[in-house]
C-alpha cells in the first residue's frame, strides 16, 4: 500500500481582515482591499459581515485539521521506519531459522550414519574380538555420546527460537494492520479536507466579489452591532 498522500488543497492566502477605516470617518470598506464598487446597504453589510465571520471560523477549523493532518503523516513516516526495523529483524529471525534447519538436517545426517555404523558393528559382534574391537566399540559410544549432547541442543534452541519467531511475526502483522487502517482513515479525512478546502475558497473568491472593498456606513455598522 502506498503511503498516505501530501495534502494538495491549501487556503487561500488572503486574510480575512475585520473592517479597515477609510480615508473618511463617515465610512469604512470591507477586508484589505481599497474602498471601491457601490455603497453596501445595510442589509448587504449585515450579511457581509456574517459571511466574514463564518469565513474566518471556517479557516481557522480547516487550519486546525491541516496541521492535525500534517502531524499524522508525519508520524506516519515515523511508523514506516520502525516498520522497517521490524521486517529487518524477521529477515534476520528468518535466516536464523534457515540455519536451524540446516544444521537439524546436517545432524539427521549424522545420526543416520552413526546407527549404519553401529548396525554393522552388531552384526559383526560375534566374529570379533581384541583390542580393535573395544577401539571401534569406544569410538561408537563418543560418536552417540556427541550426537545426543548435539541433538539436546538443537532441541533446546528451537524450543526458545520457536516463541520468539511467533510473537515477533504477530506483533508486525497487528503493526501492519493498525498502520493500513489508519493510512485508510488519514486518506478519507485528508480527501474530506481537501473538498471542505476547496469549497471554502470558493466561497472566499465569492465574498471578494460581493464584499472585499466594497464602501459602507459606520452608522450601518454600529446599528448591526448593537443589534438593529
Amino acid at each position: 500500500m502506498k503511503p498516505p498522500y501530501r495534502l494538495m488543497a491549501c487556503l487561500a492566502a488572503t486574510a480575512l481582515a475585520l473592517p479597515a477605516p477609510a480615508q473618511t470617518g463617515a465610512t469604512k470598506s470591507l477586508g484589505t482591499a481599497q474602498g471601491s464598487g457601490k455603497l453596501l446597504t445595510r442589509e448587504q453589510l449585515r450579511t457581509c459581515l456574517d459571511q466574514q465571520k463564518t469565513l474566518g471560523a471556517r479557516k481557522t477549523t480547516l487550519q486546525a485539521e491541516r496541521d492535525k493532518l500534517d502531524g499524522e503523516r508525519d508520524q506516519f513516516e515515523r511508523d514506516e521506519a520502525a516498520l522497517a526495523a521490524d521486517r529487518e529483524a524477521i529477515d534476520k529471525l528468518k535466516a536464523s531459522a534457515e540455519d536451524l534447519n540446516r544444521r537439524s538436517q546436517a545432524l539427521t545426517q549424522q545420526i543416520a550414519d552413526y546407527n549404519e555404523r553401529a548396525s554393522k558393528f552388531q552384526a559383526q559382534g560375534a566374529s570379533l574380538s581384541g583390542p580393535a574391537v573395544e577401539r571401534q566399540q569406544q569410538a561408537l559410544e563418543r560418536d552417540k555420546a556427541a550426537l545426543d549432547k548435539r541433538s539436546k541442543e538443537l532441541d533446546a534452541e528451537r524450543s526458545s527460537f520457536q516463541p520468539k519467531a511467533e510473537q515477533l511475526g504477530k506483533t508486525y502483522n497487528e503493526r501492519v494492520d493498525q498502520r493500513n487502517r489508519s493510512a485508510d482513515d488519514w486518506n478519507a479525512r485528508s480527501a474530506q479536507f481537501k473538498r471542505a478546502s476547496q469549497a471554502f475558497d470558493a466561497d472566499l473568491q465569492d465574498w471578494r466579489g460581493d464584499c472585499e472593498g466594497r464602501p459602507y456606513r459606520e452608522d450601518d455598522e454600529k446599528a448591526i452591532l448593537s443589534g438593529r
